[in-house]
C-alpha cells in the first residue's frame, strides 16, 4: 500500500500546485493541504531512496545548515512548503507530456524515418531529433530515440548514436521553458530577462550544433545534415505549437515560464485524450510508473530550493561571498564562472540543482556586474555542460542503459571534452557580449 498512498499525496501537491497558480494567495488554506500531502510523500520515500540520493540530500542539509543564521520559524516553513510546491509538480507534468508523445502518430514516424538513416547520417540526426524532442519531454527523448537503433546495430554505432542524443538532449536546456534548469533560474531572475536569456538560448544552441556536428562527426555533410532535418518534419508543427502556447499563456496571464508549464501542458494532454481516446488508459499507467520512479529527483530538486529560498531571504550566500570579497563582482567572472563551474563540479559528482543555486544567489541580485538575461543563459549552458559530463547525471545513467553504452564511456570520451568547450567559450562570448549592454 505505500506506492499508491505515495501516488495519492503526490497528486495532492500536484493539484495544489495547479490551485496556487491559478488563485494565488488566497487559496492558501487549498495549498496548505497539499504542502502536508507532500511532506507525508517525502517521510515514505526517504526508506526507498537510492544511495547517491541520500549523499546528495546529506549534502544539502549540511549546506544549509552551514547557511541559515536561525532556526525558520513555523510561519516561514510554510511559506518555503507554499514555494516549493510548484517544482514537485513539474516532473509529474513533464511525466503525463513525456508519456502522452511517446503514443503520438508523428513521434513513431519521426522513429522510424530516423531508424532509417544511414549509420554516417544517424549521429547528426540523432543530435538534432534529441535537441527537439528534448525541448519538451527531456530525458523520455532518450526513450524515443534509443528505440530507433537498429537490433543489429554494433558496440560503436551505438556509442555513436548515445553520445551525439546525450549532446542534443542536454543543449536544449539553453532554449527550453521545460527543464527544471529555467524554472531555478527563473526563481533569481525577473520574468522579462528570464525569456531574454531564453532567446539568447536559441542563438547558443544553433551556435553549438553548426560547430559540433562538423568536429564530432567525421561523415558530417550538408546532405546528411539535409537527411536528418527532414526526420523532424512529423514533429516540428506540434513542437511549435507547444511552445506557442506555453508562451502565450506567460503573457497573457503574467505566469513564470514553470506556471504555464504546469498548468497548460496537462491541458494539451488532455486534447490528445479526445483526439486518441484508447490511449488513455496507457498514458496514465506509464504517468503512474513515472512519477514513482523519479521520486527521487523530485526530493533532491525540492530540497534544493528549500535550501536556496531560506538562503536568498536570509542573504547568506551574499554574506559569504562578502566575508572574501566586499564590493559588486565583475561580470566576466560571474558569468565564465556560473557555467565552467556548474560543469567542474558535476564531474567529481555535485548535482547541477547544487552548484546553479549556490552560484545564481551569490551572482544574481546586483551583487555581479552581469546582465541578467545573459547570467540566466550562462547558467543554463553551465546545465547542459554539466548534465552531460558526470556520472552521476540521471541524463547520462538514462542514455547509457537505453542505448546499452557503458556510462563510463559517455562521460569519458569526446562529451567530457565538449562540455568543458561548451561552458568555457560559452561563457566567454557571453561575458563578451555582457561588456557592450
Amino acid at each position: 500500500m505505500v506506492n499508491p498512498t505515495r501516488l495519492i499525496l503526490l497528486c495532492s501537491a500536484w493539484l495544489a500546485a495547479l490551485i496556487q497558480v491559478l488563485f494565488g494567495p488566497v487559496s492558501n488554506a487549498w495549498v496548505d493541504v497539499g504542502v502536508i500531502g507532500y511532506a507525508g510523500f517525502v517521510v515514505l520515500t526517504l526508506s526507498r531512496l537510492r544511495r547517491d540520493t541520500v549523499l546528495i540530500l546529506l549534502v544539502l542539509v549540511l549546506v544549509g545548515w552551514f547557511l541559515l543564521d536561525h532556526r525558520p520559524t513555523p510561519d516561514e516553513w510554510w511559506a518555503a512548503g507554499r514555494y516549493v510546491l510548484i517544482f514537485t509538480a513539474l516532473l509529474p507534468t513533464m511525466a503525463l507530456v513525456r508519456a502522452t508523445a511517446s503514443t503520438m502518430p508523428s513521434v513513431r514516424r519521426t522513429q522510424q524515418s530516423l531508424a532509417q538513416l544511414p549509420a554516417s547520417a544517424s549521429a547528426s540526426g540523432f543530435h538534432l531529433a534529441a535537441n527537439i524532442f528534448g525541448s519538451v519531454i527531456n530525458t523520455g527523448s532518450l526513450a524515443i530515440l534509443s528505440a530507433a537503433i537498429p537490433p543489429d546495430a554494433d558496440s560503436e554505432r551505438r556509442r555513436l548514436a548515445a553520445e551525439s542524443a546525450l549532446r542534443g538532449m542536454v543543449t536544449a536546456a539553453a532554449w527550453s521553458p521545460f527543464f527544471v534548469a529555467f524554472a531555478i533560474g527563473q526563481s533569481f531572475t525577473d520574468k522579462a530577462n528570464s525569456w531574454i536569456g531564453l532567446g539568447i538560448g536559441a542563438i547558443t544552441t544553433i551556435l553549438f550544433a553548426l560547430v559540433s556536428l562538423p568536429l564530432l562527426n567525421k561523415d558530417f555533410s550538408l546532405a546528411r545534415l539535409s537527411s536528418a532535418l527532414r526526420c523532424m518534419q512529423p514533429v516540428s508543427m506540434r513542437l511549435v505549437i507547444v511552445l506557442g502556447t506555453v508562451l502565450a499563456a506567460a503573457l497573457i496571464f503574467d505566469f513564470t515560464a514553470l506556471s504555464a508549464v504546469v498548468v497548460v501542458m496537462p491541458l494539451l494532454v488532455a486534447v490528445q485524450f479526445f483526439r486518441h481516446p484508447g490511449n488513455i488508459t496507457t498514458i496514465l499507467n506509464e504517468t503512474k510508473n513515472s512519477m514513482i520512479a523519479t521520486a527521487d529527483d523530485i526530493l533532491i530538486i525540492s530540497m534544493a530550493m528549500l535550501i536556496g529560498y531560506f538562503a536568498t531571504r536570509t542573504g547568506a550566500f551574499s554574506a559569504l561571498v562578502t566575508s572574501f570579497y566586499d564590493g559588486v563582482i565583475p561580470g566576466y567572472v560571474a558569468i565564465i564562472m556560473t557555467p565552467l563551474g556548474m560543469m567542474l563540479a558535476s564531474v567529481v559528482g555535485v548535482h547541477p540543482v547544487i552548484s546553479s543555486t549556490a552560484m545564481l544567489a551569490v551572482f544574481s541580485g546586483g551583487h555581479a556586474d552581469a546582465h541578467p538575461a545573459l547570467l540566466m543563459q550562462a547558467h543554463l549552458i553551465g546545465w547542459g555542460a554539466g548534465t552531460m559530463s558526470s556520472v552521476a547525471s540521471l541524463s547520462v545513467i538514462t542514455c547509457a542503459n537505453l542505448f546499452k553504452v557503458p556510462s563510463r564511456q559517455l562521460v569519458l570520451g569526446p562529451n567530457l571534452w565538449t562540455a568543458l568547450a561548451y561552458a568555457l567559450v560559452g561563457g566567454i562570448i557571453l561575458s563578451v557580449v555582457n561588456i557592450f549592454v
